[in-house]
């Protein structure tokens, strides 16, 4: 797997299908029925991530970084506390086998969005709004590959 972002072009190459990008100079994450698991609450807020972070992308591009960043890491604080919980809630209740290790995939990317809030908090002549956009960005990318479309979606097949 293979994937990052630079100053010109979003670039990726992905192992697997289910997951439409969008290239020639535009980016976008498309959501396609292939990535539901089934759960309409679950559904909705993966849909929602996937439109938010193509917004960031759009700033991005926009050069809006500045303007966008805080309001994206505060939406994504917001997004994984209350996705997480109602996606272990649903494991629980099916009595899902992979919770534990679900629960511990959820404390790895709270811990790397701690690592974006502690960096949005620092003035930003020392992180640039560009560079922590393009790092917000890869937690995101980075979050929906290897956990939504492996892990969640070894839940919806449950």
């Amino acid at each position: 797997m293979f994937f990052g972002f630079n100053r010109v072009h979003l670039w990726f190459q992905l192992p697997f299908s289910g997951l439409s990008i969008m290239t020639m100079g535009r980016f976008a994450l498309e959501w396609t029925e292939t990535l539901a698991t089934g759960i309409t609450t679950i559904d909705s807020q993966h849909r929602e991530l996937f439109r938010r972070i193509n917004d960031l992308v759009l700033a991005i591009k926009q050069h809006r970084c500045k303007s966008e960043i805080d309001g994206m890491i505060k939406f994504l604080d917001d997004y994984a506390r209350v996705h997480f919980s109602e996606e272990e809630t649903h494991m629980r209740e099916t009595g899902y086998g992979g919770l534990e290790a679900q629960r511990g995939e959820h404390e790895k990317y709270l811990a790397a969005l701690a690592g974006l809030k502690e960096q949005a908090s620092l003035p930003r002549f020392q992180v640039g709004s560009y560079d922590l956009s393009a790092t917000t960005n890869q937690v995101v990318v980075d979050w929906i590959v290897g956990h939504i479309l492996k892990l969640d979606m070894r839940f919806a097949e449950y």
